[in-house]
């Protein structure tokens, strides 16, 4: 029996993939024997990870089958669960895998290559493709946590040599694979600072491989892997009565306010919140 979250979410892309229904019809059926309805958590996840098929397939493929064949895709009698936890790892949101099972660990132990992989994939294709097939690369950000990181310009020379360090290894990796076009451009390693939040830097798509929960800094909490769009309710309680007012260019600090915390974890909005108050205030 498997130990793995996503158990769930993996049925229901087998019975797709499988008997071809529309993963709707699926998943809220009250017909058949289900107990009932997944939440919307494991909806969204099976829409996701179908949005990503073809781009996982691409990424198993590459190298003449090369990962698919090193992690055993075709022995895997629970596909749906593979392809779950492969989008979780190198698309989802904490690009992680949640619990633990066997397919997890069939899985981590191509980690290194599934992402350099996919990195692959984003530099050719774009991350994501919208209704019309156009091809969009969004960048990746993340928070600065000053909190626990005061100096950004540390955490920005650190990325950078990090960015560089892994361009290198991949030039190396690569050698001998790469297409001509793909040789002609260099890598973007260009780090910048979000024009909107402060404290939030914007890296290059390749970037999401290098930055997950495993890394040195996310690790120690000095960055924090937080979309753009996440950033907004913390900001607007701080900083927005200043936004627009007559005398915004002499009111730098926060008004006193009692802030409540009504949000979920895992704290990315509490600990933005707490960061914006300390800086408002002047408390260094």
């Amino acid at each position: 029996m498997s130990s793995s979250p996503y158990n769930q979410a993996g049925g229901l892309l087998n019975e797709h993939l499988e008997k071809r229904r529309g993963l709707k019809s699926i998943a809220f059926d009250t017909t058949g024997k289900k107990k009932g309805a997944p939440n919307k958590a494991t909806y969204a996840t099976v829409c996701k990870t179908m949005q990503h098929l073809s781009a996982i397939n691409e990424i198993l493929d590459a190298n003449n089958k090369k990962l698919r064949k090193g992690i055993g895709f075709d022995a895997v009698r629970n596909k749906g669960l593979l392809y779950v936890c492969i989008y979780e790892l190198l698309f989802g949101k904490y690009k992680s895998i949640r619990g633990g099972g066997k397919v997890k660990r069939m899985i981590v132990k191509y980690e290194k290559e599934l992402r350099r992989e996919a990195d692959d994939y984003v530099s050719k294709h774009g991350s994501v493709e919208d209704n019309g097939g156009g091809k969009v690369n969004f960048p990746r950000y993340i928070r600065v946590n000053t909190l626990r990181s005061p100096q950004v310009s540390e955490i920005v020379e650190k990325l950078k040599g990090d960015l560089s360090a892994k361009a290198v290894e991949d030039e190396d990796t690569n050698t001998g694979d790469q297409s001509e076009d793909t040789k002609k451009t260099p890598p973007d390693t260009t780090i910048y600072a979000d024009a909107h939040v402060p404290d939030l830097l914007v890296l290059p798509p390749t970037a999401s491989s290098l930055l997950h929960r495993d890394h040195d800094l996310v690790k120690s909490g000095k960055v924090v892997l937080q979309d753009k769009s996440s950033c907004f309710s913390a900001l607007t309680m701080v900083r927005g009565h200043i936004v627009g007012s007559e005398d915004a260019k002499e009111e730098k600090s926060a008004k006193p306010f009692d802030y409540i915390d009504a949000c979920a974890a895992p704290g990315n909005k509490t600990s933005h919140l707490a960061a914006l108050i300390r800086s408002s205030l002047g408390d260094d």
